[in-house]
């Protein structure tokens, strides 16, 4: 790069800092509002006499819609005024106390202030002016002709405002220490010599005033055994600082990237820094704050308990996983930098044959980085390079130092600058740049950058709505840009995507790649989705090497579907057939024209019981001339435990396979003739109820969890599975868990306290809880227990007779237990019938206490037995005996 070019760069890069330097700080107002609490100064108390002619007007006067009186005001050039002992009278204020002529009222919005010399007398009456009924006394005194009357409506009461009693819940969260243990063990044979078993343990809780997470993994194999601390940190926060120890990222824009470093972090925002530590992530990332997510990236998200997430980029499949019975999903460690593809997770119910129930857009964004107008975020750290406990022989560790800052200097300009150690070369790396929003439609980032005193540039354009979206990135760096061995390059992305109609996406993709003065990679191809029918869709879209993946899909029928795809020289049909909701099938065939092979996969899976907890499936494999099985079956025991096993026989081919399954057996051999494979993953929560199963990706840096279980509580012959699925209330809303065997789990919950009840609709008829709801507290990186005692009742019912049969209504029946104490009263209907209910099993006495209101002082009585169902022959006499 010429002298003057990178001279020109450097004076671009500190644009930003000089922006930042210079700005004005915000000046301080001085809050003016109604409800003042400084006492403006004394003036004259006598209420000013009328020097001009009013004109007096006899009109009803409501206050809140209701009439409370007829009056006399008065009209005087562009002002009303009305009587001001009337105004008080009606309204309940009361005079607190008087600073020369400034009087306070006390309403239940704040104390109300008013300078009585701005009242005026006409015809000895002392009378309001309605400005200052708005101003002052936050009213909206309105004249209505059509009534002939004043329309007053008061927002406040009056009396001081009452003091708020801090809620106290019924059930606290956790104070500290553990509040979760996770252990995800997997394990394989080959049945020849080779045992591969792995273990990863995760534990977090709260400490020291912060939220600390310790994850850490072990293999045993023929090397040997190891486990290593992986990830490790302490975090604590308020509204603008967070602070961070331990294991993470000292990320910036991808121009200098990201190191992977053990020391301190820290971020600070001037408006509030919890939306950047918000991130829908569990634990499983190293990301500090928002700003990391075009690293490593856990995706997450919810669906229905037990359906199937599906994670696409560019529309091709590449994983799949069943949500766990909490409703949740989370792919780790994806990569979200490299291209513009588009990411996405389709979500489904219960197959693939069906229409995903929503589609999540996970694409990156250059908007992401953009800040409010007025907001200011800077961010920061230092330690060492690596993973300082990983234990690696050798390994060698290199001081890292980064700050970052960004500004919003309106809603469309953000500037952001950082300086960051480069551990390789010992220099500080320096980037400046912009985000700007240069049209309602259009998001454009420009950076510059500096690392091993050589520059680089970076510029995106982002742009779209419902029918067409546009993006281009394009990068330049000098030789020896990052390091002394990196080249020349010129890097530029492209993609146009416009829709004309719903059923009809054309595209344009382009790429071109310079690296030391050669050509590496230069297309602009075309792509496109077309779906002429509702059963039928055709799209292609183009790799680097600029062949294309052609795929079409194929409804036939509610339960079937084909797909087709070509690619790479391989054709694969697959065809699936949901037999009932308990049975799906998949027949796959793949052939390869180069080699001409071909394998052919036929799988079955069958939900035991209908439920999505439990699956079973087979696959069985034909390729060669040679035969191979598979079978696997996984569980969901309940929110925290899951377990799969799997058994292969000859499947090498068909492993090799472009398939996706829902569920995989880790650690399964690919290379050895038979194996066997087990997988168990087991999250546990600590709360104040002990260990309750959870899961642990819901409870994060800000957010708790809530996991409990309803329990019968007395005999019954109602059991744990009689109550599955009965949906938990928080604050009367319904929310995203599914309950097995009476547990139940919902994460993800910002600390407060929630009101948690019981949706009594689907609890079955005899059953019922004792309290309406309970308060419990949620705080962040916590797990808080509960349990919910439900009671199984039944009741009893009768007839009274008299003496001589006949049936006697009006009298009154009381029911005791054993201990003699009165239970219930119930009294007989004019066809001499009673009913008590409420009754929970036991053994109680029935009596006639009274008769028309007269006392029956030797009353019949009959014992009786409630174990699991009403009881409806207890009959009695109204008569002495």
């Amino acid at each position: 790069m010429p002298p003057s070019t990178a001279h020109s760069i450097r004076r671009f890069m500190l644009l930003p800092f000089l922006c930042i330097m210079l700005m004005p700080l915000p000046a301080a107002h001085a809050a003016e509002g109604i409800l003042q609490n400084d006492t403006p100064k004394a003036l004259s108390s006598t209420p000013r006499a009328s020097m001009s002619d009013a004109e007096p007007l006899l009109v009803g006067i409501y206050f809140n819609r209701v009439l409370q009186a007829e009056e006399t005001i008065y009209h005087e050039s562009e002002e009303y005024w009305m009587p001001f002992e009337l105004f008080l009278k009606q309204t309940g204020l009361k005079e607190q106390e008087r600073q020369g002529s400034v009087a306070s009222y006390a309403t239940n919005l704040g104390t109300l202030r008013f300078d009585t010399a701005s009242l005026k007398e006409f015809e000895g009456t002392v009378c309001i002016a309605f400005t200052d009924l708005k101003t002052v006394f936050i009213s909206t005194p309105v004249f209505d002709y059509s009534l002939f009357a004043v329309m007053l409506n008061i927002p406040w009461q009056p009396g001081a405002r009452p003091k708020r009693e801090r809620e106290v819940p019924d059930i606290k969260a956790p104070a500290g220490t553990v509040s979760y243990v996770g252990l995800e063990a997997r394990g394989s044979y080959d049945f020849e010599s080779a045992t591969n078993k792995s273990m990863l343990v995760e534990s977090a809780g709260r400490g020291l005033g912060g939220v600390w997470n310790i994850t850490g993994s072990g293999e045993s194999n023929e090397a040997g055994d190891t486990f290593t601390p992986t990830r490790y940190t302490w975090t604590t926060f308020n509204r603008n600082l967070a602070f961070r120890i331990g294991t993470g990222y000292s990320g910036s824009y991808s121009l200098i990237g990201p190191s992977y470093m053990t020391g301190v972090q820290f971020g600070w925002n001037n408006h509030s820094i919890i939306r950047q530590l918000d991130a829908e992530q569990g634990y499983g990332s190293d990301s500090f704050l928002s700003f990391d997510s075009n690293q490593l990236r856990t995706l997450e998200g919810s669906g229905p308990p037990g359906g199937i997430a599906e994670l696409r980029f560019d529309g091709e499949v590449v994983a799949r996983q069943r949500l766990k019975l909490d409703g949740r999903f989370a792919f780790e460690n994806v990569r979200m930098d490299s291209d513009l593809r588009k990411t996405e997770v389709y979500i489904y119910f219960r197959s693939i044959n069906e229409n995903p129930l929503k589609v999540i857009d996970f694409s990156q964004t250059v908007a992401s980085r953009s800040l409010p107008a007025g907001e200011i975020m800077v961010r920061g750290g230092a330690g060492r390079t690596g993973n300082v406990l990983d234990g690696e022989s050798g390994s060698s560790r290199n001081n890292e130092a980064f700050a970052n800052v960004l500004y919003g200097i309106s809603q469309r300009v953000t500037l952001e600058t950082a300086i960051q150690e480069n551990p390789a070369t010992g220099t500080p790396d320096m980037l400046a740049g912009t985000v700007l929003s240069i049209a309602n439609n259009w998001t454009t980032a420009l950076y510059g950058a500096q690392s091993n005193r050589h520059s680089a540039a970076d510029v995106r354009v982002e742009g779209g709505n419902r029918n067409w979206n546009a993006s281009y990135w394009g990068s330049l760096q000098d030789a020896g840009y990052g390091s002394a061995t990196a080249a020349k390059e010129q890097r530029h992305a492209l993609r146009l995507s416009l829709r004309p109609m719903q059923e009809l996406t054309l595209q344009a993709i382009g790429s071109y790649q310079v690296q030391a003065d050669s050509l590496t990679l230069h297309y602009l191809l075309p792509a496109g989705t077309i779906a002429p029918l509702t059963w039928l869709s055709l799209s292609a879209t183009p790799h680097d090497d600029k062949t294309y993946r052609y795929e079409s899909w194929v409804r036939l029928g509610n339960n079937d579907r084909l797909r087709g795809i070509y690619d790479n020289a391989i054709v694969s049909l697959d065809y699936q057939h949901n037999l009932s909701r308990q049975l799906n099938m998949r027949l796959v065939n793949d052939y390869a024209f180069k080699s001409g092979d071909m394998v052919t996969n036929f799988g079955i899976d069958w939900y035991p019981g209908n439920s999505s907890s439990d699956i079973i499936a087979t696959v069985l494999s034909y390729s060669g001339g040679s035969y191979g099985i598979s079978g696997s079956w996984s569980r969901y025991l309940n929110t925290g435990l899951r377990f799969a096993m799997q058994y292969t026989f000859n499947m090498n081919n068909a492993a090799n396979l472009a398939t996706t399954d829902i569920e995989s057996a880790y650690g399964s051999s690919t290379t050895s003739a038979k194996s066997i494979s087990l997988s168990m993953s087991w999250d546990l929560g600590w709360s104040n109820r002990g260990f309750i199963p959870i899961n642990r990706n819901a409870v994060t840096l800000t957010r708790g969890a809530l996991a409990g279980s309803l329990d019968i509580a007395n005999e019954s012959s109602l059991s744990a599975s009689d109550i599955n699925d009965i949906q938990i209330l928080l604050n009367g809303r319904r929310m995203q868990q599914r309950q097995l065997n009476g547990d139940f789990f919902v994460g993800g919950l910002p600390p407060g306290i929630y009101r948690v009840s019981v949706d009594q609709e689907n609890l079955p008829i005899e059953l019922v809880t004792e309290k309406n709801e309970v308060r419990v507290e949620i705080k962040n990186g916590a797990v808080t227990g509960m349990k919910i005692p439900v009671y199984a009742e039944y009741g009893a019912a009768g007839m009274v007779r008299g003496a001589g049969g006949e049936s006697i209504g009006g009298a009154v029946v009381r029911v005791s237990d054993a201990e003699g104490t009165t239970i219930k009263k119930a009294v007989t209907n004019q066809f001499g019938y009673y009913r008590v209910d409420g009754l929970r099993a036991g053994t109680y006495q029935a009596v006639v206490e009274s008769n028309g209101g007269i006392r029956i002082e030797s009353p019949s009585k009959m014992q009786f037995s409630i174990i699991d169902d009403y009881v409806f022959n207890v009959n009695l006499t109204a008569a002495d005996h």
